[in-house]
């Protein structure tokens, strides 16, 4: 009867163990985000005529700039930034290799020797020596899978690092791209203000001719004066814009200001590349940072698992064996102990504790899917702005291109009548400054159009692809 009766406990135990491991076991997959993706970006259709290029991980060659393609060398090898990303990938991977060591049990040994002494009263004294030698082995045995899923979230963790790392080093590649365009459009900018100086100057000599021979007044002359002096007043800001973006690029390379030189080229010759964008409902496989969002909602849907888990009793196995002797450092004649032990443990009560940190991770879960969606959409938003921006600035560019050429002929034909006594010294300046204005917003919009290329680049991944990463 008794035998009967433990083996219907054992029976309903074993049902209670298998709805509880059922339980556990029982996980809802990654949720996604629900985005209504367009078949195209808004500003497709008006570069269907015009030949484009694919997004390439080398994507800053295709502005056919040795220069730049020197800059992004060295920050590959020298920039902090990257180095200091580089470190958190390693750290991540140390991380996950500690959570991965829970697959393998835990073996410890010991070893111990002593003596001891009693005196009891009225007696003698009494000498009691041992040494003992052991092994223990234990193990937890992953019945409800919460050790499995710690792993996940460590993998998934290691993952989101990495492509974090790979976004950094988007954005790093993208801004020293932009600084190294915005340090060649000062010195085109600079070199503008050189000439444009050196027509105030040819214009001061002809009004101070006109005036020693008595056809042009002192004021003509101070006014001219006052527009000389106004031009080379114009180059010392942009003289130290291009001191301070070159500091900026020498800090993204690793170098100090003073040792750090560039090299100019000519930014109206530089080749602005046309970009193919490809659909927005690729963008989520081209971009790292959505990759590490989405890398961060699996460690959370993980940590979800183990905390479920951890509201389960714990299940581990262990062993030991030893040898102890009564006599100091001697293990013969010695007595040979070893064993086993199957432990269950179960958390009764803990103040709610565990059942508060499950609906944590389920709330951070929640969170994380909402910040995954946005990330999307300002995603969508960043490409669509950049092909925007591309399309507005290049047709802008070829309008100011126009007006160059026309503010170029104004001033020769206002410079020609100047010196013939049919055009006054006012027609002049304003044909003079005209020109300037025109002159340094063709070299702006030519920045803007390089910039636009660059933005458009990042907001696509940079050629970055998440297939390749995980093959890696």
């Amino acid at each position: 009867m008794q035998f009967h009766l433990k083996a219907l406990a054992f029976k309903q135990l074993s049902l209670v163990i298998a709805s509880l491991f059922v339980a556990a076991c029982t996980s809802t997959a990654v949720p996604k985000p629900d985005v209504n993706y367009a078949g195209n970006y808004s500003v497709a259709s008006t570069q269907s005529d015009i030949e484009t290029i694919a997004v390439d991980s080398h994507w800053w060659q295709s502005f056919q700039s040795a220069a730049l393609n020197e800059l992004m060398q060295a920050a590959q090898q020298q920039s902090p930034d990257l180095l200091i990303s580089a470190e958190r990938v390693r750290q991540a991977e140390l991380q996950m290799r500690i959570a991965n060591a829970s697959l393998f049990p835990s073996l410890s040994a010991s070893a111990s020797s002593g003596e001891s002494r009693s005196t009891p009263d009225g007696g003698s004294n009494t000498r009691s020596e041992s040494t003992r030698i052991g092994a223990n082995i234990s193990y937890e045995v992953d019945l409800w899978g919460g050790i499995a899923a710690e792993r996940a979230s460590a993998k998934a963790g290691y993952d989101a690092t990495r492509y974090d790392q790979d976004a950094a080093t988007l954005s790093i590649k993208a801004a020293i791209a932009s600084g190294w365009f915005q340090w060649l459009a000062l010195q085109e900018r600079i070199a503008t203000a050189h000439k444009n100086i050196a027509i105030a100057e040819r214009v001061q000599k002809i009004v101070d001719a006109r005036y020693n021979n008595g056809a042009a007044t002192a004021a003509d002359v101070a006014q001219q004066k006052t527009n000389l002096l106004t031009q080379r007043s114009s180059l010392l800001p942009l003289e130290l814009q291009a001191r301070q973006t070159q500091s900026a690029l020498a800090i993204l390379l690793g170098k100090t200001p003073q040792e750090f030189s560039l090299a100019a080229e000519n930014l109206l010759a530089m080749h602005v590349p046309q970009i193919a964008a490809g659909t927005p409902v690729d963008l989520v496989a081209r971009r790292p940072d959505l990759a590490a969002s989405e890398a961060d909602l699996r460690a959370a849907n993980a940590n979800i698992h183990a905390a479920r888990a951890a509201l389960l009793p714990g299940i581990s196995l262990g062993a030991n064996a030893g040898k102890s002797a009564s006599e100091l450092f001697s293990l013969n004649p010695a007595t040979q102990t070893s064993g086993w032990t199957l432990s269950l443990a179960q958390t009764l009560f803990n103040g709610g504790r565990l059942v508060n940190q499950k609906r944590l991770t389920e709330a951070r879960q929640s969170e994380l899917l909402l910040q995954y969606h946005k990330a999307i959409l300002t995603a969508l938003q960043e490409v669509d702005n950049a092909l925007v921006t591309a399309d507005i600035s290049q047709r802008q560019e070829t309008s100011q291109q126009e007006i160059v050429a026309n503010a170029e002929r104004s001033l020769r034909l206002t410079e020609a009548r100047y010196r013939a006594g049919t055009d006054d010294l006012l027609s002049l300046l304003d044909a003079q400054r005209s020109l300037f204005q025109v002159q340094d917003s063709l070299v702006q919009q030519r920045l803007s159009r390089l910039s636009a290329a660059v933005d458009l680049y990042k907001a696509l991944g940079g050629g970055w692809q998440l297939a390749q990463q995980d093959a890696e």
